[in-house]
């Protein structure tokens, strides 16, 4: 529930039994958490789905219970502590996806949705899977999966990848802070924009 209050229900969560697949957003009605299928997946095998676990992990969501942003938590792959088997290539491409600030994707610690931006930014879908994941720090959470890891059409890939990303910027606000900006060079930078007081 407290993932939920953090904003697990805006993105895109994966539940895969040994006969169905369903992808959706988790709903809270009437006092129920449920997962509401939206049909993008509909005609794949479980079986097919396969590689999101199997290679296609690419860290967890946890509380943000110890950070200072009120979203859920995003650990990078270096962070967790999962039994995951990567090749070299995979490895090498999760070491390589980095974002405009220097960070890392497969040690990032941060806000999921910065975590988010910087795998979209880099190619890759994240969705997250319900089963259970714990960091090195002890944290618990949930491990997310990358959809582009499964066979499918490249118009479900588009259409997913555009739903996630707009999930995701419209919960991205970059401040000072996050810009690692001066004031001075910010009153500098905008001050065409800002009103100044008499």
């Amino acid at each position: 529930m407290s993932l939920f209050k953090q904003g697990l229900g805006e993105l895109l969560v994966l539940h895969v039994t040994s006969s169905t697949v369903c992808l959706g957003n988790i709903l809270l009605e009437k006092g129920r958490v449920m997962l509401k299928d939206s049909g993008h997946l509909s005609g794949l095998k479980p079986t097919q789905l396969t590689p999101c676990w199997e290679g296609g992990i690419l860290g967890m969501v946890a509380e943000s219970g110890k950070h200072q942003w009120q979203s859920m938590t995003f650990y990078g792959l270096e962070k967790c502590d999962l039994p995951v088997d990567l090749g070299k290539t995979r490895h090498g491409a999760l070491s390589a996806a980095e974002n405009q600030y220097g960070e890392s994707l497969i040690e990032f610690v941060g806000s999921v949705y910065r975590g988010y931006q910087l795998m979209l930014d880099n190619h890759f879908l994240p969705v997250v899977l319900l089963t259970e994941a714990r960091a090195k720090d002890g944290e618990r959470g949930l491990p997310v999966g990358d959809l582009r890891m499964v066979p499918m059409d490249l118009s479900v890939i588009r259409r997913l990848n555009d739903e996630v990303r707009r999930s995701v910027e419209k919960r991205l606000v970059v401040d000072v802070e996050d810009l690692d900006v001066k004031a001075e060079v910010f009153d500098e930078m905008f001050a065409q924009y800002l009103k100044k007081q008499p």
